[in-house]
């Protein structure tokens, strides 16, 4: 062993000896960086990452996409505007968490369940609730039989998540010391904006006018996980979409659903005078719509009924939030006004030619958020 004879060198010693132990300390916190992003949340729960496969032109993917799910898993989706879930042949998710504001159903759709995006997850049931929902995920009955049941929706919630997953309309790309990076989605007031956003503790990423408030609580980043609170006001609801997937328009050729009107169908609407007359479709649209977007239902005296969303506009200048139970639309009074969860991807609009843009949806006379008027 070497020792240093002069104060030079016992001072170069020890400032090599400062150095040596930075260094290792730096190394070794890099290493722990580096390492598995597997750390549990506080509650002892945690949502995995798990990656998914996107086919081109299938899914809008909500997670990173690779070449495959792990062995034993395959790609499986409930519509063509939500990215897949790598589910067993059992139908059993890599993670449960992946169920998150999903519909699901363990009975071929008979009983629907509305899973709930918060830590533990929960099941709202949708039949007792007799919401219009369309699409659902099958899912082994074991896996619904695990989860709580709760009557509603809760107000506030708490949603963990990391890189790849969608929290609200903001999709996670990176997870920093205190920021996190993305893209956030806002189909208000036209479809569709998406612009890059990097954002802190504190910052709101919910869209105020569906009343939902979506705020990062904390960032763990050696664990890669981001937690925010989610909360459903009662304000809002005042986004200009549209109708409901299972709204049936009148056309020249008979009944037909929304989804399949296209540009150029020949439909009825209403002159400046109020007369019926014969209209073509100019323009469609089909907007995306958050899981926890709400509709309202209406039925009328003489039976017909209709779901649309609150800032549609009726024929009479109203919209249908504004409508109350004992109202007169459409010639008949409103014998049913209440705000029901919408179990949909998309909701759907159309703007006939001629002076008013009004069309007959489930045969109410309604107006279009199109109209340039």
């Amino acid at each position: 062993m070497r020792f240093f004879t002069t104060e030079a060198q016992r001072t170069l010693g020890v400032l090599l000896l400062v150095t040596v132990v930075v260094i290792a300390a730096v190394a070794s916190g890099l290493v722990l960086l580096k390492g598995p992003v597997s750390a549990a949340f506080s509650s002892g729960l945690t949502q995995p990452n798990v990656l998914l496969t996107c086919p081109t032109g299938t899914y809008v993917a909500n997670h990173l996409c690779v070449a495959n799910c792990p062995l034993g898993f395959g790609p499986v989706a409930y519509d063509s505007a939500q990215s897949p879930i790598c589910m067993s042949p059992d139908n059993r998710p890599v993670s449960v968490y992946d169920l998150a504001a999903a519909w699901v159903s363990a009975d071929g759709g008979a009983t629907v369940f509305f899973i709930v995006e918060t830590v533990p997850l929960a099941k709202l049931p949708s039949t007792t609730q007799n919401w219009p929902v369309s699409v659902w995920l099958p899912v082994s009955q074991a896996i619904i039989d695990a989860l709580p049941t709760v009557p509603t929706v809760p107000t506030v919630t708490t949603l963990v998540a990391t890189t790849g997953d969608k929290v609200g309309t903001f999709t996670i790309k990176q997870i920093g010391l205190n920021v996190v990076e993305g893209v956030f989605y806002n189909p208000w007031p036209l479809c569709c904006f998406s612009m890059n956003r990097t954002i802190t503790v504190g910052d709101d990423i919910g869209i105020s006018c569906e009343g939902v408030s979506i705020i990062l609580e904390s960032i763990n980043f050696p664990s890669q996980i981001a937690v925010f609170q989610r909360t459903l006001t009662s304000g809002g609801r005042s986004c200009p979409i549209c109708l409901s997937g299972d709204t049936i328009i009148n056309t020249l050729n008979g009944p037909l659903n929304v989804k399949n009107v296209t540009v150029g169908t020949p439909v009825w609407t209403v002159d400046r005078f109020g007369r019926k007359t014969t209209g073509t479709v100019l323009e469609v649209r089909k907007s995306p719509v958050p899981s926890i977007h709400e509709v309202v239902h209406i039925v009328l005296q003489d039976g017909r009924q209709l779901y649309a969303s609150p800032a549609h506009p009726t024929a009479d200048g109203r919209t249908f939030g504004e409508l109350r139970q004992g109202d007169i639309l459409d010639n008949s009074v409103l014998t049913v006004v209440e705000l029901v969860p919408y179990g949909q991807a998309y909701t759907y609009d159309l703007l006939p030619s001629g002076d008013t843009g009004f069309y007959w949806a489930n045969n109410i006379l309604v107006g279009s958020t199109l109209s340039p008027a």
